[in-house]
């Protein structure tokens, strides 16, 4: 899990959520009939895409001009692989994926005509499950101390098989997923109504990132579980808000 490129000067966290990417203005160089393209673009993590084979691949998105300044990418086998990012044909971001968990590469904001994804040097076929590509949201205050960073907010489903004699035998880990609650305080009300609302209220998923400038690995793919209301604390206008965010590792 990793934040790639351009940092910020400040450490506020960073909402990937916004998303131009679809199956209508992207093509990439191969596919498999059990893995199109197009399962890439609708948010869940359980279908790929998957290229035929380990040759260099590039995913083209016809951006039309739209401002973007950020690229997820969730759930792929990445690992090791040179993954280079173009606007128009100038190379922004050229990066070697960390590991193969949810990754982030930030840019400066910019309003393409034309993105394009390479990926090159893979040793097994790429596949990715979600990718998103659009505006983020780089938040008005920092995440302060108390703060469970999602990496490490484990939720773990395990199935513990114990002898009729009391011996512990061993267990399965069936499945995992990673949770945490972001508490954000003395947000600017224009703030909170022309950026941070939109999101909640989209119930999209998002790419998060906590505190990417010295945490910048401290990635996940998440979505808000539950409801949020966001609460006028000040006398000014000030907005205090909590929400719960569940994700995968």
């Amino acid at each position: 899990m990793t934040v790639e490129g351009v940092l910020l000067s400040g450490n506020a966290g960073v909402v990937g959520w916004q998303n131009i990417a679809n199956t209508v203005n992207a093509t990439v160089t191969s596919e498999t009939a059990a893995g199109p393209l197009s399962n890439i673009f609708n948010d869940s993590t359980a279908f790929f895409w998957q290229a035929s084979s380990t040759a260099t691949q590039t995913i083209t998105i016809t951006a039309g001009g739209v401002p973007v300044d950020y690229i997820g990418i969730a759930r792929h086998n990445l690992a090791g692989a040179t993954v280079t990012i173009k606007y128009d044909g100038a190379t922004i971001i050229p990066a070697t994926v960390i590991d193969s968990q949810s990754t982030m590469f930030l840019t400066a904001e910019a309003s393409p005509t034309t993105i394009t994804i390479t990926i090159a040097g893979a040793t097994t076929a790429p596949k990715i499950a979600v990718m998103r590509a659009g505006l983020s949201i780089r938040l008005q205050r920092n995440i302060y101390v108390g703060h469970t960073p999602i990496t490490y907010g484990r939720n773990r489903i395990e199935v513990s098989a114990m002898s009729e004699n009391g011996e512990y035998l061993g267990r399965i880990l069936r499945g995992e997923t990673r949770s945490t609650e972001v508490t954000l305080q003395n947000l600017t009300p224009d703030w909170y109504r022309a950026y941070l609302d939109p999101w909640i209220a989209s119930r999209e998923p998002c790419f998060f990132a906590w505190r990417p400038v010295d945490y910048p690995a401290e990635v996940n793919y998440c979505w808000i579980e539950g409801d949020t209301r966001p609460v006028n604390s000040r006398s000014n206008g000030m907005m205090d808000v909590s929400f719960n965010l569940k994700g995968m590792p």
